[in-house]
Formats: C-alpha cells, sequence, structure tokens
C-alpha cells in the first residue's frame, strides 16, 4: 500500500495509468515546441481533453533549474529537480528537435533525436513556441570546447564529476605544489543567479565536506564580472550586501570590471592580461538564440535575438504582420512593448494566461475564430521579486514590500522553491536530501546514479 501510494503522478499526485491516445479530427491541433518553465507548464495548465496536444522537444523531462546548481555538490539529486514528460496525460510526445517552421502552411519539420537522418513533420491549428535559448559564449575562443555551463542536467553531472575528479587528483602527495594548486582553482564566469547560488553552493562544500575529508587541499574559487557589480537585477544595496559576503570568504576572489578573453584547457586568460591556471572553468553569462530561433524570419530585438511578440504573446512578422494561430514565449521571446527578462517567473505566468485563454470555449471549438484572441486581456507581467542563495545558511530577497538578507532570506528561499516544485514526490525528496545534507556529508565519490539508486531501493 506505502509503495502504490508513493507511485504517484507528478502532476496529479494519482496513481499513473496507461492512456492510449487516438487523434481526433474534431479536435484542434495544438503543437508546443519545448518542455522548459513556458512548454511544460502551459500543457501542465492546458484543458487537454479539448485538444489534440502534441509536444516536442529534445529533452524528455522538465528541469526544476533554479535548484539545479545545488546538484552539483550532491546537495540535491538529479532526480529530485525533475519531472517526466509523460507524466502528463493527453499528450502526444516526440524526443525530437524542430529545425524548420512554416508557419503558412502551419507546418514544422522535425529531426529525431536519436536518428538525425530520420525526420518528419506535423500539421497544427496553433503553434506555441517555447524552445528556449542557449548559453551566450559571446564568441570567445575556448569556451565550446573547454568551458562547463550549468544549464543542463547533464552539464550539473559533469560538473560534479568533474570535481570529485579535480579533489582526488590533488590529495595525491607526489604531485608538485604548482600542479595542486592549479587543480583547486575553479573560475566561476558570469555574475548572475545561477554563477553567484554555484560559488555558494560550492562554499558549503568546501567549508563543510573538503575541508573534513581533504584537509590537505586548500581551494581557490574566482567569480569573474565584466561589469562593477554582480547580481545587476537585483536591488543596489542587496548587490553591495553579496559582495561583501563574497569578499569576506578567504577561499573565494571576486574580478569585477573583468572579463575573459581566451578559455584553454587548463587555463582562463583574463582581460587584465593575467592567466589563470585551473582545474574547470563554469561558463554563466546571459543567453543566446537557439539555431531554430536564428533561422526564423520574424521580427526580434536586436541585442539578444529574442522573437518579438505582441502583448497577447502572437509573434511578429514586422511591425505590421502578426500571426494569428502561431505563440511564443518563455526565453526565446519577449513581449515588444514590454521587453520582460528571460526567467523563470516570466515563462510561467506567461504560460499560465496562454492556457487560461485556449481554455476559452471560443478557441477549442473546430469552426471558432481565431482571431477572438484579441477580445481577451493583454498579458502584464507580475512581477513577484527575486531570490537568491549565497552560501553559509545566507541569501537575498528582492520582493516588492521587502527587501531582507541573511538567514531570514535563506528561510524563504527554501520555503519558495519547495512549494514550487511541480510533484508531492519532489517536494518530498529535495526535503528529505536538504535533511541529510545538514545532518551527515555530502557523498564524495565520483557521482553516478548510485546516490539516488540507494533512496529508491528504500522507497520501493
Amino acid at each position: 500500500m506505502f509503495r502504490s501510494w508513493l507511485k504517484c503522478s507528478s502532476i496529479s499526485n494519482r496513481l499513473i495509468h496507461t492512456v492510449k491516445r487516438q487523434e481526433n479530427s474534431e479536435k484542434k491541433k495544438i503543437i508546443v515546441l519545448g518542455a522548459g518553465w513556458g512548454g511544460f507548464q502551459f500543457v501542465r495548465y492546458l484543458n487537454r481533453s479539448k485538444y489534440d496536444v502534441t509536444l516536442v522537444s529534445p529533452r524528455n523531462h522538465f528541469l526544476f533549474t533554479p535548484l539545479l546548481p545545488s546538484t552539483t555538490v550532491g546537495t540535491l539529486e538529479f532526480r529530485c529537480i525533475i519531472e517526466p514528460v509523460r507524466t502528463l496525460s493527453n499528450l502526444y510526445y516526440y524526443q525530437a528537435y524542430c529545425d524548420e517552421i512554416n508557419y503558412k502552411s502551419n507546418q514544422i519539420q522535425c529531426r529525431d533525436f536519436f536518428n538525425s537522418s530520420k525526420g518528419f513533420s506535423l500539421d497544427y491549428d496553433y503553434l506555441v513556441c517555447c524552445h528556449g535559448a542557449n548559453s551566450n559564449t559571446f564568441r570567445i575562443p575556448g569556451v565550446e570546447e573547454h568551458a562547463f555551463f550549468l544549464k543542463q542536467l547533464s552539464d550539473a553531472r559533469a560538473i560534479r564529476n568533474r570535481l570529485m575528479e579535480l579533489f582526488e587528483r590533488a590529495s595525491n602527495r607526489f604531485i608538485s605544489e604548482e600542479e595542486r594548486k592549479a587543480l583547486t582553482t575553479f573560475v566561476i564566469v558570469g555574475g548572475g543567479p545561477t554563477s553567484i547560488e554555484f560559488s555558494g553552493e560550492l562554499h558549503d562544500f568546501i567549508v563543510e565536506d573538503v575541508a573534513k575529508w581533504f584537509p590537505d587541499v586548500k581551494t581557490r574559487v574566482i567569480v569573474v564580472e565584466s561589469t562593477d557589480h554582480i547580481l545587476g537585477t537585483f536591488d543596489s544595496k542587496l548587490t553591495d550586501y553579496a559582495m561583501n559576503i563574497l569578499k569576506s570568504r578567504s577561499e573565494i576572489t571576486l574580478k569585477t570590471k573583468t572579463y575573459v578573453k581566451r578559455v584553454g584547457q587548463n587555463e582562463v586568460l583574463l582581460s587584465s592580461g593575467e592567466t589563470i591556471p585551473c582545474g574547470i572553468t563554469v561558463w554563466s553569462t546571459g543567453l543566446s538564440p537557439t539555431k531554430l530561433t536564428s533561422t526564423l524570419q520574424f521580427l526580434k530585438e536586436k541585442r539578444s535575438g529574442r522573437i518579438y511578440t505582441n502583448n497577447h504573446l502572437q509573434v511578429l512578422v514586422d511591425d505590421k504582420t502578426t500571426i494569428n494561430n502561431m505563440f511564443a514565449l518563455g526565453d526565446c521571446a519577449t513581449p515588444m512593448d514590454q521587453s520582460l527578462p528571460a526567467t523563470a517567473q516570466v515563462a510561467v505566468q506567461e504560460a499560465k494566461y496562454l492556457a487560461h485563454i485556449f481554455n476559452k470555449k471560443e478557441f477549442y471549438l473546430k469552426n471558432s475564430n481565431e482571431t477572438t484572441i484579441n477580445d481577451y486581456p493583454v498579458f502584464n507581467f507580475n512581477n513577484a521579486g527575486m531570490l537568491a542563495y549565497l552560501g553559509g545558511y545566507g541569501g537575498l530577497a528582492d520582493l516588492k514590500k521587502a527587501k531582507t538578507t541573511g538567514f531570514l532570506s535563506w528561510l524563504l528561499w527554501r520555503s519558495v522553491y519547495l512549494t514550487r516544485l511541480v510533484s508531492f514526490k519532489n517536494r518530498l525528496l529535495v526535503a528529505m536530501f536538504w535533511f541529510k545534507s545538514f545532518v551527515c556529508i555530502r557523498l564524495l565519490f565520483c557521482f553516478s546514479q548510485m546516490d539516488d539508486d540507494i533512496l529508491y531501493f528504500f522507497l520501493s
């Protein structure tokens, strides 16, 4: 009985059962591109019984990205922050890439994720583009080849394995001090929330675990930011607080007004001319358009390359032409009149807004007018605030009515993200691993799936 209760749907918390789908010509077809914050949440809030819904994404799960830095050092395990796409009922799913959109014929061209030579096309009545964005390398030599990104689950796993490799190699008594110093120098490029939260998780890992098990290994973390401050989207007083916290930590060096000119296999060249030998370079410096976004001949924001939409999230071909049945939201797009930040908060609000409209009967009836969206209110973003973790049980909370720092902000950070997880299963797992990390050590071996398997063994 207990085992059956635990095997609950990630979305509805009901027992999972197989659902056979058959195409219904009486229903309108919606194709959603992407399983990120925009795509997954749109499908989640959509009344899928009223449409033939198809999701196309090379990633077969939704990733709770705010907690991704926690997985790089074992504070959380990878399975805690993913929701499989197939837990959504009444849905067709293709693990594939979308290479081309023909909005005039209402058709997309796709390429199979496992076999790139196998292509297929899909027709639609409505297309919702939520295919996200890539990490921005700024075309700096060596970034693609040698840097570690922190955007996907595979990135976090690669960082985790690399960190443990470096600590084990550095503990070898038969290597030189110069080599040991290089191995335990970690460079983090970027001063945004992802970079700073990763540095905070790394700080906790070094102070609480590495110091115990590798007492002779001295670690140095260098954060490189091109502007004169970090966390530029936060209030200036909170930014100053965060900078002072980082500077007060002996193992962390903050280099502002500095940018990277080249990334080598084991070194980084800075704009100051300094070359830093290092064991790992983690790159998190903003976003750039995906290949699909770049090929689309639509109106775009010049700085970011994101697709412009109107305030109903309909794609704009140019200043005068709107595609009535094509929508874009999340990191790949922004309303032309609002220029919103590429954050999860924006994507979720856009997804809920659009799903609410699609749930109106004027939309799902086969003979309805596709321009009825203009009869509904336009999308308006409601900024609920921003949170960031700094490590050492401290954080920042930049809210509408209050701006707080320290332990209280850390509690708020954990509380908010725990409640924002999609499923009860993941809320339970995250709480368990937070407790484990507090009372026990993080797992100090090469991180494979062993920790996950141990947990699931006891839960099965």
